[in-house]
């Protein structure tokens, strides 16, 4: 059965105040693991709950100079704003993506206009680059002050999760490739808000995959890179040992 009561978002995640447990993580997963009813089924909620293009695009109009300042957007800012802001999912954007968001701006052009403004960012100094692969693009900071961000991310290792959170995690660990059906059987609860919560703060990975039978796409839950080192892990073969009751099913 599913309960309808979560946390309203945000609420999952607190201050800046203790560490990650690892202990916690494994205690998560073990109780999750003697509370876990086999015949206990959730409902569905729609397993694809995309975040649309279209999020992107509200989250530019949010932050969109006043229309007194017009002279101040150019295809750059627009380019720029967009890479800060990010995909909604933690994705590159690619540069017809980009592209989409002006007029009379073809994808050829927005990379004239990324190599310019990393070309711009070198000259001045500036602690930012964009960074490009097949997939799209992405901001960053440039490698010389990469010890800096390593830096604030070690402070980030003071992350609060609630224990809610700390439960949906720990079902990911323990069993990358995770569906959010199975998250949600296993929880006896909706999981889909929590789960792309989690996906937006880059603590996991979301991958959509066909079953073989053919069909929709279905999300498969993964832990990420940040993941690891948030929870000061070299790979999940260093979690705690636990009951594997979850796991075998």
């Amino acid at each position: 059965m599913i309960h309808d009561e979560e946390p309203s978002p945000g609420e999952e995640f607190g201050d800046d105040q203790d560490e990650l447990s690892l202990d916690d993580l494994g205690a998560a997963y073990a109780r999750a693991a003697a509370e876990h009813d086999p015949e206990t089924f959730a409902p569905v909620v729609d397993p694809e709950t995309p975040i649309e293009d279209d999020d992107l695009d509200a989250a530019l109009i949010d932050d969109a100079p006043d229309p007194d300042e017009d002279h101040l957007v150019t295809p750059e800012t627009i380019i720029e704003g967009a890479l800060f802001v990010g995909h909604p999912e933690g994705k590159p954007i690619s540069e017809h993506r980009l592209a989409s968001l002006m007029r009379d701006v073809t994808p050829e052009e927005v990379i004239e206009m990324i190599s310019s403004l990393n070309q711009s960012y070198r000259e001045h100094d500036q602690a930012l680059r964009i960074v490009g692969d097949d997939q799209g693009y992405r901001m960053t900071v440039a490698p010389e002050v990469e010890s800096v961000r390593r830096s604030f991310m070690g402070k980030i290792r003071e992350a609060k999760l609630t224990q809610t959170a700390i439960e949906v995690l720990s079902l990911v660990a323990y069993q990358p490739g995770i569906t959010l059906q199975k998250v949600q059987d296993q929880r006896g609860r909706e999981s889909a808000s929590l789960l792309n919560q989690l996906v937006r703060r880059q603590l996991l990975r979301l991958d959509r995959v066909k079953p073989e039978g053919g069909g929709r796409a279905e999300p498969h839950y993964y832990p990420t890179e940040r993941f690891l080192y948030l929870f000061g892990l070299d790979s999940l073969d260093d979690l705690p040992q636990v009951e594997e009751g979850l796991r075998e099913e």
